[in-house]
């Protein structure tokens, strides 16, 4: 794993900000090869929805088009079969799941399968059998490997031109240390390699460097290096693991102050005991013993219950974040006895040392029990400070994640989503059967518009371009997300007309695809807000009329959409050129099917159009989904992290409540005395109740007061990340610090009423 790299590019095209992709040309790999004699081996991956006709149904597998090295680069291990398993044209290697799910056995070499690669068939042997666990997290989930054919090599562009991205690239090195020397090299390998005319197809332009690097990823660390990468669906934020190891800790922390101070608090009422103990010949160090004992054997038997919970909540914990959580039991049985060993020793060692500290003869000789002293009292309050803070901070951030993450969905994208179904995209660029497949889709019941694109929400198909607008300030040029639309696009999607007017089939320059690189083709062509704003338009209204520019072809903007959100909401919307394709005037390379419908249920529709897709393309699967389905990945996530803050702010409210009661029950024996003197001398009932409840919730305020700053400077950070976001208002911190204070209330109210309802001769003969 130390030697394990992905070759990553780091595109900084002009006009949009810079991203790192996990993806890269498949071009660049023999020239690698040829340049860096340090690369031992290497292997490129195409990820592809592999399908099988099982019982005369179309079953999808996850797949991937691959190298034949990928066996021994990832040293995957075999249930049968050899590391040779993929040198045959025609072999295939299943995961053991797969193997099952075909063959119902795991005895399958030799065994032959026809596989539905978008429509075109092929026929495998079966070499091998993986365990489908070994290796890099994402091998896991691939379920069949296909070597990559000569001829799929001819007609992909991902193999024949440097701008192309269809997959990804893996180098296994010589030496780990050998890193550092590609990495030097790699801007020096661009501009040597991927330089060239800038009208050329196959090259980057004649600085090339300027817009475009690579990088090599570890894999040791790919999950987390992986959040921040664009195009990498395994990626997971450090700060979610390491917020999920903090709400645990706090606990914990909170768990031993709760210790400490109900320790310390009852401390006093041992007093006597150790007092009497001292005096018939018991040491300080023995009693130091026996209490660190007995804190001890407490954390003890609070793990061993712990890690029986944790067996019993580990699959619903599971299920709440989406991950594949275990427990690593070596792990856990090596790190447990030192976990008891400090809570034990942190949680009893001042109770012990107070305890066994007491002296006899002023102890014996007192009317009343010590109250541990001023330091003492002021530890107390400190810890339910503490617990409080922790707490309060925890439901801050729970609210706020709770609030985003519904803003996020309920946000405007551009478009309306009520009503609308898209489908996969169609793999066939044969204009016959485009029109046979909408013409299917338009004849369901319900449906009141089918229109096609290249771009829908969580976009496959993200063709680009470049074009340059000659502004008086100079020329600025802009990358842009290149789509087409048909006449029935405004219809199904109701995209926002900003400035301008749409598209009209009936005026000849709209429809003009403009595909010919000469001045006199010039097209009529719509942008979103971004790309106008990235021109340098002040306004939509000031693009209208005006001429951009790409290499020879000349687009009249015609009109502004807002923005239609495609992609995470973290990322700032792409700037985006879109052009008119009606009828069917030429074919789309992939169009995505979007319709329109009303009157029937979400469910059944999607039936409808399912069986309609599979009477054009039976071999194709159709897969129609809400655009809120399509986009509910890039929610999946802060939805976790909320449900984990929120049984974080659950167990923390509970434990510092705990502690507050126990307080508050110590506290209301000591006063007893006090209330009854308050009361003699003319204190009501409410009065009395209203002093002690001030009491008891000015540790709650202060800790309000120190958790409110803290949680915002940490929830400010985080909302940053997002392109849209809602403001940091003080709603969260107004529920988190009132819904704090209200279960102070009712933890210490019962303590409280009583102790201000008791009559004061009693309380007065009260010990």
């Amino acid at each position: 794993m130390e030697r394990l790299f992905r070759l990553d590019t780091i595109a900084s095209n002009p006009g949009t900000e810079t991203h790192e992709y996990a993806g890269t040309t498949f071009y660049a790999l023999p020239f690698l090869r040829q340049d860096f004699p340090n690369i031992e081996s290497s292997v490129r991956i195409e990820e592809n929805s592999f399908q099988v006709r099982l019982n005369g149904t179309l079953v999808p597998f996850r797949g991937v088009l691959v190298d034949p090295s990928i066996l021994e680069v990832f040293g995957l291990r075999l249930l049968s079969g050899q590391l040779d398993a993929l040198d045959r044209p025609d072999g295939l290697v299943l995961s053991k799941n797969a193997a099952k799910r075909i063959f119902g056995t795991l005895d399958v070499l030799g065994r032959t399968v026809t596989v539905d690669n978008e429509g075109q068939m092929s026929r495998h042997s079966v070499t091998a059998v993986t365990d489908g666990v070994v290796g890099p997290n994402f091998m896991s989930d691939f379920e069949m490997m296909i070597p990559i054919s000569t001829e799929h090599e001819k007609s992909s562009h991902c193999y024949s031109r440097w701008g192309s991205d269809c997959g990804n690239i893996y180098l296994k090195l010589r030496h780990a240390q050998d890193q550092a020397l590609i990495q030097s090299h790699l801007r020096d390998f661009v501009m040597r390699r991927a330089s060239g005319p800038d009208e050329s197809d196959i090259s980057l332009g004649l600085h090339p460097e300027k817009t475009y690097a690579l990088t090599l990823a570890p894999l040791r660390n790919g999950r987390f290096y992986d959040a921040h990468v664009i195009a990498s669906d395994d990626g997971v934020e450090r700060n979610v693991i390491d917020g999920i190891g903090l709400v645990g800790l706090l606990a914990l922390a909170l768990a031993c102050a709760n210790a400490i101070n109900l320790a310390t608090a009852r401390s006093v009422l041992r007093a006597r005991e150790v007092a009497i103990r001292k005096t018939l010949g018991g040491t300080r160090k023995a009693l130091l013993v026996q209490f660190l004992g007995e804190a001890l054997a407490l954390t003890l038997i609070a793990g061993l219950l712990g890690l029986a919970l944790c067996e019993l909540l580990v699959p619903g914990i599971a299920s709440l974040t989406g991950e594949n959580i275990t427990i690593s039991y070596g792990f856990v049985l090596a790190v447990l006895p030192l976990v008891i060993l400090g809570c034990g020793l942190a949680s009893g060692l001042y109770p012990a040392i107070i305890l066994s500290g007491y002296r006899p003869a002023r102890i014996l000789a007192a009317a009343r029990m010590p109250s541990g002293g001023r330091m003492a009292g002021r530890l107390r309050d400190g810890l339910v400070i503490g617990q409080f803070a922790i707490a309060i901070t925890i439901i801050i951030g729970m609210l706020v994640i709770h609030q985003q993450t519904e803003f996020l969905k309920r946000a405007d994208q551009g478009f309306v989503r009520s009503g609308l179904l898209i489908g996969s995209a169609i793999p066939s660029e044969d204009i016959a059967t485009q029109q046979r497949m909408r013409d299917r889709l338009s004849s369901i019941p319900g449906v009141s518009a089918v229109s096609f694109g290249m771009l829908a929400p969580d976009p496959d198909n993200k063709n680009q371009t470049t074009f340059t607008y000659d502004s008086p300030k100079g020329p600025t040029r802009v990358h842009l997300l290149h789509d087409r639309c048909d006449e029935s696009y405004f219809q199904v999607y109701h995209p926002q007309l900003l400035a301008g007017r749409w598209f009209d089939a009936s005026r000849g320059l709209d429809s003009r695809l403009g595909d010919e690189k000469t001045s006199l083709a010039t097209n009529n062509i719509i942008l979103n807000a971004s790309a106008v704003a990235r021109f340098g338009f002040a306004k939509p209204t000031d693009a209208i009329g005006k001429i951009i520019k790409d290499n020879g072809r000349s687009a009249l903007i015609i009109g502004v959409m807002a923005d239609m959100r495609f992609e995470s909401p973290r990322q700032a919307v792409y700037p985006e050129i879109m052009i008119f394709n009606p009828h069917l005037k030429t074919s789309f390379p992939r169009p995505i099917p979007a319709i329109r419908f009303t009157g029937v249920p979400v469910l059944e529709m999607e039936r409808r159009l399912d069986l309609a897709w599979s009477s054009v393309l039976p071999d194709v699967e159709g897969h129609f989904q809400t655009a809120d389905a399509r986009l509910e990945k890039f929610y999946r996530g802060d939805e976790q992290r909320g449900r984990i803050f929120t049984l974080g702010a659950v167990a923390a409210v509970a434990i510092a409540a705990l502690g507050l009661y126990g307080l508050s029950a110590f506290a209301a024996a000591r006063r007893v005395h006090e209330m009854g003197i308050r009361k003699t001398l003319g204190a009501t009932s409410l009065q009395v109740t209203m002093l002690l409840l001030r009491d008891f919730l000015r540790p709650v305020i202060i800790a309000s007061l120190i958790a409110c700053p803290i949680a915002w400077a940490i929830m400010r950070d985080w909302l940053s990340e997002f392109d849209e976001r809602i403001s940091l208002g003080p709603t969260s911190f107004i529920i988190a610090v009132g819904g704090a204070l209200t279960i102070a209330g009712l933890t210490v109210l019962g303590q409280t009423i009583r102790l201000a309802r008791a009559e004061p001769a009693r309380a007065l003969r009260a010990e």
